[in-house]
C-alpha cells in the first residue's frame, strides 16, 4: 500500500530520505503523464508533420518544465546549479527504475521473461554509463555537467554556451572529450 502524498510530505519535511525519493518520484511521473496529455492534445489538432518538427517528446516537455520553474530572478550560476541536480535527478530515477525492474526479474514471469531479457542490455548499458559518468564527474566536473545537462536534459549546445559561460565551439569540444572519455571508460569495465 502505497502512503498518502501528505504522509509522504510530512516524513520529507521531518527529513526522511524514503520519503523524500518517493514523492519525487511520483512527481515527477505525474508530471510526466500530463505532459503526455498535452502532447496527445496538440498531436490530434494538427497535422503530424507539424508534430513532428515543432513539438518536444513528453521527456523534453517534462524537463523544460521543471527548467521554468526557477524563479525569474535567480542568476545564471543558480540555474546551471539547478540544471545540475535536475540532470542528477533524472540519472537517479533512471537507475532506481532499473534496479526495480531488476529485482521484479528475481521473481519470474514466464509471460514477461522474453521482454526483460530485450531490456536487460538496454539496462546494463544505461548502468555502465552511470558509472562512467561518476568517473567523468570526479576527475573533469565541468564536462560531466555540460554532458548531463545536454543528454539528460536535452538543453540545446546554444544554452549551454550561454550558461556556462563559454564559447558554442568549446561546448562542442567538451561534449566530444566527455563522449571519448565515456567511451574508454565503459570499453575498459
Amino acid at each position: 500500500m502505497q502512503a498518502s502524498l501528505e504522509d509522504l510530505i510530512n516524513g520529507w519535511q521531518n527529513g526522511c530520505p524514503q520519503s523524500a525519493d518517493e514523492l519525487k518520484a511520483r512527481l515527477y511521473y505525474h508530471l510526466k503523464q500530463v505532459c503526455h496529455v498535452h502532447l496527445e492534445g496538440y498531436r490530434n489538432e494538427i497535422d503530424s508533420t507539424y508534430v513532428l518538427q515543432h513539438l518536444p517528446h513528453t521527456g523534453s516537455l517534462l524537463h523544460q518544465s521543471l527548467i521554468e520553474l526557477i524563479p525569474p530572478q535567480q542568476s545564471i550560476n543558480h540555474q546551471t546549479q539547478f540544471n545540475t541536480y535536475l540532470s542528477v535527478f533524472i540519472r537517479n530515477i533512471l537507475r532506481d527504475e532499473i534496479r526495480k525492474f531488476q529485482t521484479l526479474k528475481r521473481t519470474p514471469n514466464a509471460e514477461k521473461i522474453q521482454q526483460q531479457n530485450d531490456q536487460l542490455k538496454h539496462q546494463e548499458d544505461f548502468l555502465a554509463l552511470d558509472s562512467a559518468l561518476n568517473h567523468l564527474e570526479k576527475n573533469h566536473p565541468q564536462k560531466a555537467q555540460i554532458f548531463s545537462q545536454h543528454y539528460f536534459l536535452g538543453l540545446d549546445t546554444k544554452v549551454l554556451a550561454k550558461q556556462f559561460k563559454v564559447s558554442l565551439a568549446t561546448i562542442y569540444r567538451e561534449l566530444d572529450a566527455a563522449k571519448a572519455f565515456l567511451k574508454v571508460c565503459i570499453q575498459t569495465n
